[in-house]
């Protein structure tokens, strides 16, 4: 099968991402469809910006997150100090995850 619209591969490309492919993989089967090779290389550029996306999505999701667990934790901190609590939950457990989730925001945003 020969394909020539480029939406009509990209979809199939796509699919073939979304389904855990690499990008080496994805052209290997592109090539066997009968692929232009033209069209190819716009494909996997448009494929590599469609993950960047993707994670930068995910990145700002978490880096969201992450640092409203931060504020929340800080504020949690200074009740709890000032009322007498015990703080080391809020102190060490949501300052731990939000950290986490903040790094691998930032990491996802930085496309790694």
């Amino acid at each position: 099968m020969h394909y020539t619209d480029h939406s009509e591969v990209l979809l199939f490309a796509d699919s073939l991402q979304r389904s855990g492919y690499s990008n080496d993989e994805i052209l290997q089967q592109l090539q066997q469809k009968g692929t232009p090779e033209n069209l190819l290389t716009v494909i996997i550029e448009n494929l590599k910006s469609i993950r960047l996306s993707r994670k930068r999505k995910i990145g700002f999701a978490c880096c969201s997150i992450g640092l409203a667990l931060l504020v929340i934790g800080c504020m949690l901190t200074l009740f709890l100090i000032s009322s007498g609590g015990n703080i080391k939950f809020v102190m060490y457990g949501l300052t731990t995850i939000g950290v986490v989730l903040t790094l691998k925001g930032m990491i996802d945003l930085l496309g790694w």
